[in-house]
């Protein structure tokens, strides 16, 4: 078992101690933990779900600092905006990984909304497949997490379809393992989406699974769900390969 989508206290809606969640995560036999809060920017953007800025510095050396029985990896879940590019670069370059996730949508008129707002129109869809490619393709994030948690308050029709293809083909061309989310099932909110995934399997695409923990007693929980539904779907998952690189091989559940 591993997990590399964890919150702590750091990122201002979550809670537990980097040292809480490395201890649960020898208790549960943990083969690798990475540590992957939301990134913040120095003119406080999005600060209200993320971290200050100005505590970086002390989530990267706690997560440094641990001395554990298996690899600890540092890494931030990041919203992508083309205009911050060398940023991330830069963050990259101390970090072990990156993640991609979408959180907001951005409309032609400059509107930000929330990719949970439960009256989305469809012409928001289309933005949010959108940016989401443009982040896969971008060439930052090790993986792209929750890809289909714009069905968390939809029927899933032909629009929907429609989307959840164009990021499916989009994550095969470009490679780019893409995360089964256990953060919305523990939360009740309509994510992982069965008819994504199931997407996902008919196409051959296996995918990393991830509780997305905010809470230590979170860490685990989700795990035999997920496994289950990867086995009833016929989807693939990954594990960890390697950490420094973090590369990943695939293992089969059924």
């Amino acid at each position: 078992m591993y997990n590399l989508h964890t919150h702590s206290f750091y990122c201002g809606h979550g809670s537990g101690t980097i040292a809480e969640y490395a201890k649960e995560a020898e208790r549960l036999g943990f083969s690798v933990l990475g540590f992957s809060e939301h990134c913040p920017f120095s003119d406080n953007f999005l600060s209200s779900s993320r971290m200050p800025y100005s505590d970086m510095v002390h989530y990267e050396r706690d997560v440094r600092s641990l001395d554990c029985p298996f690899p600890v990896i540092l890494g931030y879940e990041v919203d992508y905006f083309k205009s911050r590019h060398g940023y991330y670069e830069e963050i990259r370059e101390r970090a072990d990984y990156l993640i991609g996730g979408t959180h907001y949508i951005f409309r032609p008129d400059g509107t930000m909304i929330s990719v949970f707002d439960r009256n989305l129109p469809s012409s928001d869809l289309k933005l949010y497949a959108d940016s989401t490619i443009a982040a896969m393709a971008s060439g930052l994030f090790s993986f792209y997490a929750h890809p289909d948690v714009f069905l968390s308050s939809r029927v899933f029709g032909q629009e929907e379809k429609a989307v959840s293809m164009a990021i499916l083909d989009a994550a095969m061309d470009l490679r780019i393992p893409l995360e089964l989310n256990g953060n919305g099932y523990l939360r009740h909110r309509g994510y992982p989406s069965v008819e994504f995934w199931t997407l996902a399997a008919e196409r051959g695409i296996p995918a990393i699974v991830s509780s997305d923990a905010h809470r230590v007693e979170d860490l685990g929980a989700p795990f035999e769900y997920l496994k289950s539904m990867a086995s009833e779907i016929n989807l693939n998952l990954l594990e960890p390969a390697g950490t420094k690189p973090l590369e990943f091989r695939m293992v089969q559940v059924r």
